[in-house]
């Protein structure tokens, strides 16, 4: 069995919350322990943050979640360019941000932010707390942001009988 839910989203702040409330109170359901859903929280609310501040105006991004196994896989995805090609500073033409910057390699190392930095914190805050994060795209397909966890249950949790009657975990 795999339970799927997909969020076509306009790009606004006031989406983050919705997104992270409407994911929770579904893993909620399922049985999924509080620790587990908080980690998926502030994963889901970094990689949605990063879309609506480097997105341009007027474009969604989608949310695809799947759950099986005990396990739940989380892509955000930015389909759209952003703001436009980079300028030299990295940033998009209008300086709002392209959605790449935090793409280099060092966004997934164990490289220290600099303390004044004020962006760059996200993917790290990901990849702390969630399994497998990825990244893809380019600046003309997007960017999505991939990452998993191993969801761990609640005593009596409705998700693990669905999944056993399935022959799964």
């Amino acid at each position: 069995m795999e339970i799927k839910m997909v969020l076509y989203l306009p790009r606004d702040a006031a989406s983050v919350p919705v997104t992270r409330q409407v994911l929770d109170r579904c893993l909620e359901t399922l049985g999924v322990t509080p620790d587990t859903r908080a980690d998926i929280a502030l994963a889901l609310s970094e990689a949605c943050a990063n879309v609506v501040q480097h997105a341009g105006p007027g474009e969604e991004y989608q949310v695809q979640v799947s759950a099986s196994d005990g396990h739940c896989v989380i892509e955000v995805v930015n389909a759209g360019g952003g703001a436009g090609p980079p300028a030299p500073d990295g940033t998009g033409r209008d300086g709002r941000g392209t959605g790449q910057e935090w793409l280099g390699e060092s966004a997934l190392t164990g490289d220290p932010v600099p303390a004044t930095a004020e962006h760059g914190r996200g993917l790290k805050i990901i990849n702390a707390v969630a399994d497998n994060v990825q990244l893809t795209g380019n600046e003309r397909q997007g960017t999505t942001v991939h990452f998993e966890k191993t969801l761990e249950w609640l005593p009596g949790a409705a998700a693990q009988h669905l999944f056993n009657a399935d022959g799964g975990s």
